[in-house]
């Protein structure tokens, strides 16, 4: 170690002031001045800025007494003179020296606030070390004055109203008691939300950007830290902003500020800083929220301090600092004579005590079976001669071995035979009973006796009937149950698949379903999705298929109003790997049907909302080959292309559809529109043709078309194909109009005269709803005619309804399917006022995209699945969930459709088409072709079972409804008895007071003549 001289020494040795460990050797005289260069220069830098120009830190602050850290800025004028008055004639001579912290924002307002003060300032471009102290000292609001000590030490942080409070500085230096504090982070953490009660006056909800949250003072870092509270999306309860910078920052940036759409409001604010409050649960509207008047102002911040102090009292109590009274001194003197003596002694060890030894014991041996008689000892021999001899077993009854009972003195008791009876009661009681057997054997036990019947119930062999009765009524619906549960499992583990990866598969059993076609080109089909697929009528390996865009809304958007081609491809088996035919169409073709009476005829809805029809051959349709002569057989072997057709006819688009239209629906051949669609009637022939169609599309309108008065015309150019008769279905609550998915014609209603209704329908909306219309609604003088006469919205999804089919075994029966789940209605029980399905499925986290009921199994349903696969739901086998599933492709299915032959020889065909422009035809398995025993009645004893349960909770509704009116009605009249009893009580208090006062006037009469005659 180097050696000092006398008279050296470090500062851990310096007799004078509070030592320092900075370990640099200086002489006594000097070691005051080296520790409080020690002090701050690390805070201000190693020079400051006086009236001279620069000095150093160390001898400028040499021999203060304190030092004060002043942060103000340009709009601080007013303390800025009182603190230099105040400077000037007392504090400076008691060695107070002050040192300037700007916080302006530009070196021009800096210099304007340094004009008139006549102490040292930190230079402009010292950033770090002015950050540094701002973040150290926690200043949140100017001007802030902070007191430091020799050594640097804090003195008091309220140097501002130390000053006002005390300009001439009696006293100096105001050190306040060191007690433990939190900083204004820990402060802000525990106070939490300082969010106002909602209705509040001169309060605003305003959107802040997230980018803005840093310089605002919202967060303290912009990236979101587990070890930082305030950081990332995580606010603090309250900031402040100042209302000319702000002002400012709108008049640079405009539109792009923050605050632009509040300049109003902040510049009728009063005050110089505006107050900022964060509200996660968005209370008016925003989760910033800002005080706009200085009303609300300063109430709010008397409710944020009020906080701010229960925060610090309850962490002060958390000390045992504080919340005393007046017996400090008494308490300081008992603690002092308190004499406490710690020694360190072995432990003694004692015996160890249990409190629940002897209940433990207790239970135990209650539980516990004592041996009452000794073991029995049994012994087993066998030869020597017979170990390890090899065991030959047999089924055969030769080598049985009978045990006979046979009596034994020993165990022979001579007992009658006896008829006993036990009842269930809270004693226990042994009971014996006499066996056939030559040896007591238990025949009944009580293991726990159970007191359920009470004393007094009085059950005797009297009451037997009664409990035959009691049997026989709920025999049935216990079997009912226990049906019920053999079907429904209730000891499912509901959490036994969290977590398991959702492939589409609801069920472990999976459908053999053969795929046997692929239909796909890259010409016609890339980059498509298949729309809407029919099978070729009268065929059985022809099909027609429609192919649309996938592309986004934007895209759509953009690509909107261009002329382009799209394309109704008819694929034959013969060929499946190029189309048999191509239909050319000016827009997509959304929905497409074939005209029933003659097949050569094809109707299509287009997305523009036009209907486009298009005229084939028999060789279009694979019935007869393809006449060629030699010149055009040398052309198509050049070019190879598909043979391509034009439509024939297409809708004006002024009286078409508005959007594109999504369903087409052949009413019968009898029937024949009266003038303007007032109504319908059976005019036509059975055998005759299809005349009219339905269709329907987004824009709510249903439209009736006239596809023989086309056919007339469909050579004639100048022919103009219009609608006969539409109609506008609109909202009831708001009269909007109703965007419409799906349309099915009602057949075979009857009114309740027996007058057979011709004009009725079902649609579904694109929020999922179900409608049922007459297209010949007539309105009265004062009203329009209500085409929608019922809409049921319990199937309500907010998403379009996927498929709406009619049964093909119980006509009454339509299946609705939603993206979520899917249902079945009964189209007639809305006339008793039933707006509830018969059924419907659980909700699935899988979408549905299509659904087709079994042609030949009455209680199969295909659903297809946006995950490529095929749910199967049987109903003779169970309702609460897919009965099998099959994959079909990776890409969602866009739509099925089944072949109709009717034939169960010939086997049944499921066209499939996905999201990719492929089309899959199935082969459906025999067991989901073929009926199984009495399935049709089993189905509709099903559905009459659903339909029993509707009822029954639509009678119960309406009981419970009733039964509130009349309670409500009771309380209505006690209320009425109440008050008219009551208005009774009124009127006879006040002729009790009117007697009274009658006969006080009586006697004060009296009176007063007695008083005259004396």
């Amino acid at each position: 170690l180097k050696a000092r001289s006398k008279g050296e020494q470090t500062h851990a040795e310096a007799p004078d002031g509070p030592g320092c460990n900075c370990g640099v050797p200086q002489r006594r005289a000097r070691s005051r001045a080296h520790c409080t260069m020690a002090a701050f220069a690390p805070l201000f830098g190693d020079s400051l800025k006086g009236g001279e120009g620069d000095v150093e830190t160390a001898a400028s602050l040499e021999g203060k007494e304190a030092v004060g850290l002043y942060f103000a800025s340009v709009t601080c004028k007013e303390f800025s003179a009182e603190l230099a008055k105040a400077y000037s004639e007392a504090l400076s001579a008691k060695g107070f020296e002050i040192v300037f912290v700007s916080c302006d924002g530009t070196e021009e307002e800096a210099g304007e606030s340094l004009k008139d003060m006549p102490w040292l300032a930190m230079p402009f471009g010292s950033k770090a070390e002015k950050d540094a102290l701002v973040e150290k000292y926690e200043v949140q609001e100017v001007p802030k004055l902070v007191l430091l000590g020799k050594e640097g030490e804090v003195l008091t942080v309220n140097g501002v109203s130390k000053i006002t409070e005390d300009p001439s500085g009696e006293g100096f230096p105001w050190q306040e008691d060191q007690t433990p504090t939190l900083s204004e982070e820990e402060v802000l953490v525990r106070m939490g939300s300082v969010a106002p009660e909602p209705g509040e006056s001169g309060l605003k909800g305003v959107f802040i950007n997230s980018k803005n949250y840093l310089p605002l003072g919202f967060v303290t870092d912009a990236e979101e830290s587990d070890e930082i509270p305030f950081s990332g999306f995580k606010l603090k309860p309250y900031t402040f902003i100042d209302k000319e910078k702000t002002l400012t920052e709108v008049a640079k940036m405009g539109f792009a500020s923050d605050w632009d759409p509040y300049k109003k409001e902040i510049k009728a604010f009063a005050g110089q800083q505006l107050l900022l409050m964060f509200d996660p649960e968005k209370t008016y509207g925003e989760k910033i929220i800002m005080t706009t008047t200085e009303e609300a102002y300063n109430r709010e911040m008397e409710r944020i301090e009020a906080k701010r102090q229960e925060v610090m009292d309850e962490f002060l109590a958390s000390l045992g600092i504080g919340g005393g009274g007046g017996d400090t001194a008494e308490d300081d003197e008992a603690a002092a004579e308190e004499n406490i003596v710690v020694r360190d002694l072995p432990r003694e060890c004692k015996e160890w005590v249990s409190e629940t030894m002897e209940a433990t014991r207790a239970e135990v041996s209650n539980f516990t079976v004592q041996n009452i008689r000794p073991p029995m000892q049994v012994m087993i021999t066998r030869a020597r001669m017979h170990f390890g001899k090899a065991c030959k077993f047999s089924d055969s009854g030769e080598n049985l071995q009978n045990c006979r009972p046979q009596k034994d003195p020993n165990f022979a008791l001579q007992r009658k035979e006896l008829e006993i009876g036990i009842q269930a009661v809270k004693e226990v009681h042994t009971c014996a009973c006499q066996t056939t057997w030559f040896r007591p054997v238990n025949k009944s036990t009580q293991y726990s006796p159970a007191h359920f019947l009470p004393r007094d119930a009085g059950l005797g062999y009297d009451k037997v009937d009664e409990l035959t009765e009691f049997l026989t009524a709920v025999s049935v619906s216990v079997e009912e149950a226990l049906q019920t549960n053999e079907t429904v499992d209730i000891f499912q583990e509901e959490f036994a698949h969290l977590g398991s990866e959702e492939t589409g598969d609801v069920s472990k059993a999976s459908s053999n379903l053969q795929e046997i076609r692929t239909f796909t080109d890259v010409g016609f089909t890339k980059g498509k999705r298949v729309e809407w697929i029919e099978w070729v009528p009268n065929s059985t390996d022809m099909l027609v298929s429609s192919y649309c865009e996938n592309l986004h809304f934007c895209d759509k958007l953009e690509n909107m109003g261009r002329v382009g081609n799209s394309s109704i491809l008819i694929w034959s088996f013969q060929d499946s790997l190029a189309p048999h035919c191509n239909l050319v169409a000016p827009w997509e073709v959304t929905i497409f049907k074939f005209y029933p009476t003659d097949n050569k005829y094809v109707v299509g809805g287009l997305s523009s909302g036009q209907l486009a029809v298009w005229k084939l051959s028999d060789a279009d349709l694979g019935y007869a080959l393809r006449e060629k002569n030699k010149k055009d057989a040398i052309e198509e072997e050049k070019t190879s292309a598909v043979p391509s057709i034009s439509h024939k006819v297409l809708s004006i688009i002024d009286d078409s559809h508005r959007k594109a239209v999504v369903a087409i629906e052949w009413l019968p051949a009898p029937i024949e529109l009266e003038r303007r669609g007032r109504g319908a009637s059976e005019k036509n022939s059975k055998d005759g043709p299809v005349k009219y169609f339905l269709t329907i599309a987004g824009d709510g309108q249903v439209m009736i078309w006239d596809f023989q008065a086309m056919l007339e015309s469909i050579n004639d150019a100048d022919h103009q194909w219009k609608p006969v008769h539409k109609i506008q279905l609109q909202r009831q609550d708001s009269g909007t109009e109703m965007g419409c998915c799906q349309i099915l014609y009602c057949h075979d209603r009857y009114d309740d005269k027996g007058t057979k209704l011709l004009t009725n329908f079902f649609a579904s909306t694109e929020e999922g709803e179900l409608i049922y219309g007459d297209w010949a609604a007539q309105g009265g003088e004062d009203r329009k005619p209500e085409f929608m006469k019922q809409m049921f919205t319990i199937s309500k999804t907010f998403r379009p309804t996927l498929s709406l089919e009619r049964s093909p075994f119980f006509p009454d029966i339509l299946l609705a399917v939603t993206d979520w789940a899917f249902y079945l209605w009964k189209d007639d029980l809305w006339k008793e006022g039933i707006k509830e399905p018969l059924f419907q499925s659980s909700y699935t986290s899988i979408t549905f995209t299509r659904g087709v009921w079994s042609p030949t199994r009455p209680s199969v349903i295909f659903l297809g699945l946006a995950t490529g696969g095929l749910d199967i739901w049987d109903f003779s086998d169970q309702s609460h969930k897919a009965s099998l599933s099959a994959p079909v492709t990776s890409l969602p299915i866009s739509s099925m459709s089944f072949l109709r032959h009717g034939d169960l020889t010939v086997d049944q065909k499921l066209a499939i088409g996905d999201a990719g422009g492929n089309t899959h035809v199935h082969v459906i398995p025999k067991n989901l072709v073929k009926q199984a025993g009495k399935e049709l009645d089993n189905m509709r004893k099903f559905l009459q079972r659903e339909e029993q349960r509707v009822r029954y909770f639509q009678d119960r509704k309406l009981e419970l409804g009733t039964l509130k009116e009349q309670i409500e009605k009771q309380a209505q009249m006690a209320a009425d008895e109440n008050a008219e009893d009551k208005g009774k009580t009124t009127v006879d208090q006040d002729k009790a007071d009117a007697a009274a006062e009658d006969l006080y006037q009586k006697l004060q009469a009296e009176c007063l003549e007695e008083l005259k005659t004396m």
